[in-house]
């Protein structure tokens, strides 16, 4: 009876870890489907997120806040950090949070993916949810 205990709360294990996994992140499929809705929405947009997630981003920092224009004007892709981060103390200005480029570009896919129908929108991401991802809509009139 020893013998079988092991080997069936290790199936257990593996079978829940299997079944809440996709809850819990995107996965590479998901992004990829991101890019695509993305792509159809806004091509302009894809290459702002590219020319800015291939910086040397950390959080908060101005190049990272300033964003990269997609639209020649003020509209861009950001990351901020989240207000309420910087009041709670989450955040402050010694915080160095990296954002590695495979991240950045994911995360913003999935902001314009599921953003309104031109790919504008805003997500938090981050451990501590602080990180706050932008593709502004500033109209034009």
């Amino acid at each position: 009876m020893v013998r079988l205990t092991a080997p069936i709360l290790l199936l257990a294990s593996l079978c829940l870890l299997f079944l809440t996994t996709p809850i819990l992140a995107d996965t590479e499929f998901d992004f990829q489907n991101h890019r695509y809705n993305c792509q159809r929405k806004s091509g302009a947009i894809m290459d702002a997120i590219a020319r800015h997630c291939r910086k040397d981003l950390h959080m908060p920092t101005g190049i990272a806040r300033l964003g990269e224009s997609f639209d020649g004007g003020t509209n861009v892709v950001s990351i901020a950090a989240k207000p309420a981060c910087w009041m709670d103390g989450r955040v402050n200005d010694q915080t160095r949070v990296w954002i590695p480029e495979y991240w950045c570009t994911r995360q913003f896919w999935k902001v314009c993916s599921q953003g309104d129908s031109r790919g504008r929108g805003t997500q938090i991401f981050g451990g501590k949810g602080c990180q706050m991802f932008t593709i502004t809509d500033f109209k034009k009139y």
